[in-house]
């Protein structure tokens, strides 16, 4: 990939949202940049978002797929062999800059991590028939839940949108939370509770899976006790855990998410970051486009480029 010698002005370790924002930002600036991409594709989460996308600036979009493609175009056309896709980051030195990969060792002169966040998983034991029952993503399967129940566990944004998407599917919705109130959004909290098809249930957990070789029930507790709920298709929306494993040791951080200031620089000199993976942040594309642009300027200035 690189010449271990070569010192990049910008490594960037993400190629989502604000890894291309902040790529497309030094590059124009005359940087010499260059992106670590783990997956075949840039993107990062925006495709596995399943509704429309209606409050990006930028446009309207179908869906998250949609974004990804024209995300894809943009960074394609002006970033062409900046971006190093398929690369997997193996170990880093954030101290002296270093990032060993499965394509060889990639140093810079500053660094900006936008690992972004996967899917927090399902905690409870799956039993081996029931692995293909439970689900991460739903979109895929609507039309094969047409007429069937389904649970959905979550009591964020993605778990009431997919509630909503669903029941436009399902013969029943049903909703569990394990708190007492929904993290998301008011108004599509109201729309879903107004929904004939939805079942909510707050203050809620599951505690088994039962069926005969395919899921056919859930067995869930709350304060008035235990009880079942027919369901397919179990579809965990548990939120997201950021991807800092292998550097959240090495800068201030909370939780697993990095500590920035305003302008999105780190506890170490020369190292940036944004996007999901930020303390303060918000989880909005938006806000990625946005980290990353700001980080972008921050980088310059660190390199004693003029604003």
């Amino acid at each position: 990939m690189a010449d271990f010698e070569h010192i990049h002005d910008v490594v960037i370790v993400g190629g989502g949202p604000a890894g291309i924002s902040c790529a497309l930002e030094c590059h124009e600036s005359g940087l010499d940049v260059v992106v670590l991409e783990r997956d075949e594709r840039v993107g990062g989460q925006t495709s596995l978002i399943p509704s429309p996308v209606y409050n990006y600036v930028a446009g309207f979009f179908e869906n998250g797929e949609a974004m990804r493609d024209e995300l894809e175009k943009v960074a394609q056309l002006f970033l062409t062999d900046r971006i190093k896709t398929s690369c997997n980051v193996l170990n880093m030195d954030l101290a002296n800059r270093e990032i060993v990969t499965t394509r060889g060792t990639v140093k810079g002169k500053t660094i900006f991590l936008a690992t972004g966040y996967r899917l927090r998983e399902f905690d409870l034991p799956v039993p081996n028939d029931f692995v293909d029952d439970v689900l991460y993503r739903s979109g895929i399967h609507r039309e094969s839940l047409r007429g069937k129940p389904v649970v959905i566990i979550g009591g964020g944004d993605s778990a009431v949108f997919t509630a909503l998407d669903l029941a436009e599917y399902c013969s029943h919705v049903t909703v569990l939370a394990r708190s007492s109130t929904f993290r998301a959004r008011p108004d599509i909290v109201s729309r879903m509770n107004h929904h004939n098809v939805i079942e909510v249930h707050t203050n809620t957990v599951v505690t088994g899976l039962f069926g005969h070789e395919h899921l056919e029930w859930v067995t869930a507790v709350n304060g008035a006790g235990a009880f079942d709920i027919e369901c397919v298709k179990l579809i965990a929306k548990l939120g997201y855990v950021p991807n800092t494993e292998l550097f959240v040791d090495q800068l201030e951080n909370s939780r697993g998410h990095i500590l920035v200031s305003q302008d999105f620089s780190t506890s170490i000199e020369g190292i940036f970051a944004g996007g999901d993976i930020v303390q303060p942040g918000y989880d909005r594309v938006a806000f990625a486009a946005g980290s990353g642009m700001m980080a972008a300027r921050s980088i310059r200035c660190f390199l004693g480029h003029t604003t």
